[in-house]
């Protein structure tokens, strides 16, 4: 017989198998018991199979199994980018100008923060060099629809009058004044702008906010809302940078939409889409958590700028308190009616007693469930931060607003309807914001000019009859609708409308169809120049050259108009800034040479002539002059040669057979 313990049988590769598979669920025994196999046998090949990796197998094996996912996101976010998946989301984008490079602010930049409301909002077109000049003043500002000059835009914001004033006091400077402020959005996307600005090398900055902390994007009462806590909501916002999180946002959002329906968010006006409570109590929780958003988030903004010694120009805000009744009265243990509140300040004001109607008005305002307009504590808030924070400037704004109106009580004086300003609103908010300014920088020794007449700043606003009627129909088309309307079965005005002339209809179309602000504009100034209305042209062309300084095309449409007056004086600034831009025009060199002819500076004209000639040898008008140009310098065979070029061009051109005939003699008598 062997000796079972001195000979050690081989465990069968059936064995083997049945040990892998049921050693984690089976002791070693009943495995040993089931193959009529020793236990040790057992116990030693389950030894085996389970000892550990090597360490660097063991690593090697942990990477792999780490960077599948993370390959997976790098070339899903590689893809998404590639694709251009949501646009351009950053905040400054190349307008594309050819003269130079520039930036401006991205029309898209806000689709970071509308996830649910499909119709973004945009900010201004304001272009600033992309290459910070040594003599540049960069200023930046900052916040919602009321910062960007709604229902106006253009011409009509702040930020142009504050751009106006610092040109004029720092002519030596290279003055810069950009708006990003978008309608819609709080102080959470102001906080997300903050990094990109200060990529720009700002030397200061504006805000004007506070009136969206309720409803704005990621607001407490706003559909796009993403909880109480600010810190994570400041998380979210750089995480959304990246494009693989906008995608699983997307999904997500389009899969509850699917799954619990559309939420309100499609149809309606941007006001109403955007709002999810309308009843929303002062001082209640809600309430709470706006003022707590509002001021975390305006301490990290400011916070940021300090720490890159930036001043903060911060204004308090303003609101229509004696024209608008709340829109929402909501039932509250703890305070009254709102609309009780503004009947009885109605009453006090009509029984002269203004003290109190002016505080049941902004109480009103405050008790209003439907909170599109700041309440008071916000204005104490931006108090509290003006003198918390070293870098931070006040601009009382609304102290300005209320000096300004009958009795101290802001109303349709200023306000075009519960919040937004009016063009004197508006031209109040840049003396504001431009004299708060001028003090800081005159006693560092910028200031050059200090203005005086501060009123003709509002005349060279450049808002004009056209922008006006534009505005008439974008109030008209807001207050149609929620919150001014309620559940309207009315069909839109527009449906029907027929508008009265020419300037109604390009207001119309811009508000209502695809006609573009700058091109409703030369339209309208062609069809004054046409009816003979050279002045009202004129002052749409320098409407055009306010928004769009770096265009060549309104400085010369604007310089025709005076030099077909003989008014060289006027054309010429108008041409040179025209050259400035665009050098390689045949026509602005033209004239540009025709004009320092005029006023006997013969050697600037003929540079400007040859310039010309060089872009359109043919064209007789500049021919003849530049012939007169020579002829003047006393060159008179090149005159003589060149206006041989303009009869062989245009034989019977006004007066050149005169001129040739008198070369001819000129150079007889220097022969003789």
């Amino acid at each position: 017989n062997l000796d079972s313990g001195t000979i050690k049988m081989s465990l069968s590769n059936r064995a083997k198998n049945y040990i892998r598979k049921h050693h984690s669920k089976k002791s070693a025994a009943k495995i040993a018991s089931h193959l009529n196999i020793e236990e040790s046998e057992v116990q030693e090949f389950i030894g085996e199979i389970s000892e550990p990796l090597p360490f660097k197998k063991k690593v090697a094996f942990y990477a792999i199994t780490v960077s599948i996912p993370i390959l997976f996101f790098v070339i899903l976010e590689v893809t998404l980018r590639g694709i251009d998946y949501m646009g351009n989301t950053e905040l400054f984008i190349d307008p594309n100008i050819p003269s130079k490079e520039y930036l401006m602010p991205n029309p898209n930049f806000a689709s970071r923060y509308f996830f649910y409301t499909k119709t973004i909002p945009s900010p201004s077109v304001d272009v600033f060099l992309k290459n910070k000049p040594e003599n540049s003043y960069r200023v930046f500002a900052m916040g919602g629809s009321s910062a960007a000059g709604y229902p106006y835009g253009y011409n009509g914001t702040f930020s142009r009058l504050v751009d106006d004033v610092l040109t004029d006091a720092m002519p030596s400077r290279e003055v810069e004044i950009v708006n990003v402020a978008t309608s819609a959005i709080s102080t959470y996307t102001l906080f997300d702008q903050v990094d990109e600005i200060l990529e720009q090398k700002p030397d200061a900055i504006m805000i004007y906010a506070g009136h969206n902390e309720f409803y704005g994007a990621l607001g407490v009462g706003s559909n796009e809302n993403l909880g109480a806590f600010p810190g994570f909501v400041r998380t979210y916002l750089k995480l959304q940078r990246f494009k693989t999180f906008l995608f699983l946002r997307e999904m997500i959002v389009d899969a509850g939409q699917w799954i619990f329906g559309s939420n309100g968010a499609v149809g309606g006006t941007l006001m109403e889409r955007i709002i999810s409570d309308q009843s929303i109590e002062l001082d209640g929780p809600e309430y709470q958590l706006a003022m707590k958003q509002f001021q975390s988030n305006m301490e990290a903004i400011i916070s940021a700028f300090r720490d890159q010694d930036i001043p903060v120009y911060l204004s308090t805000i303003a609101s229509n308190v004696k024209d608008q009744p709340p829109f929402v009265t909501v039932e509250q243990e703890d305070h009254p009616a709102a609309n009780m509140v503004y009947n009885k300040a109605i009453e006090s004001y009509a029984e002269g007693d203004t003290a109190s109607a002016k505080s049941q008005f902004e109480y009103a305002k405050d008790l209003d469930g439907l909170k599109f307009r700041a309440p008071s504590d916000i204005n104490k808030i931006i108090t509290q931060l003006a003198q918390d924070f070293e870098n931070v400037r006040l601009v009382d704004t609304h102290q300005t607003m209320e000096m300004e109106s009958p009795d101290g009580i802001i109303g349709e004086n200023l306000m075009l309807e519960h919040l937004h300003p009016n063009q004197t609103g508006y031209y109040l908010m840049g003396r504001s914001f431009s004299k708060k300014m001028l003090d800081e920088l005159s006693r560092s020794g910028m200031v050059e000019n200090q203005p005086t007449a501060f009123q003709n700043y509002f005349n060279e606003m450049y808002v004009t009859a056209l922008d006006d009627r534009i505005v008439h129909h974008r109030l008209r088309t807001l207050k149609q609708g929620f919150p001014f309307v309620i559940d309207s079965q009315e069909t839109p005005y527009q449906f029907n409308y027929q508008p009265s002339g020419i300037l109604d209809s390009l207001a119309f179309g811009v508000v209502h169809k695809d006609i573009h602000w700058d091109a409703a504009k030369v339209e309208l100034a062609q069809y004054y120049q046409r009816e003979g209305e050279s002045g009202k042209a004129l002052q749409e062309y320098f409407s055009l050259i306010r928004n769009q300084p770096w265009n060549d095309s309104p400085y010369v449409f604007a310089a025709r108009i005076y030099l077909n007056q003989n008014d060289f004086k006027n054309a010429e600034p108008l041409l040179e800034k025209a050259y400035e831009l665009a050098p390689k025009e045949a026509f602005t060199t033209k004239m540009l040479g025709a004009v320092k002819l005029n006023k006997g500076q013969t050697q600037q004209a003929i540079k400007y002539l040859e310039e010309s000639r060089q872009l359109n040898p043919n064209d007789p008008q500049m021919l003849y002059n530049l012939s007169g140009a020579y002829g003047t310098n006393q060159e008179f065979q090149k005159a003589l040669e060149i206006a041989d070029q303009v009869i062989e061009i245009s034989p019977n051109f006004p007066g050149i057979q005169q001129w040739r005939a008198q070369l001819n003699q000129i150079i007889k008598r220097q022969n003789n």
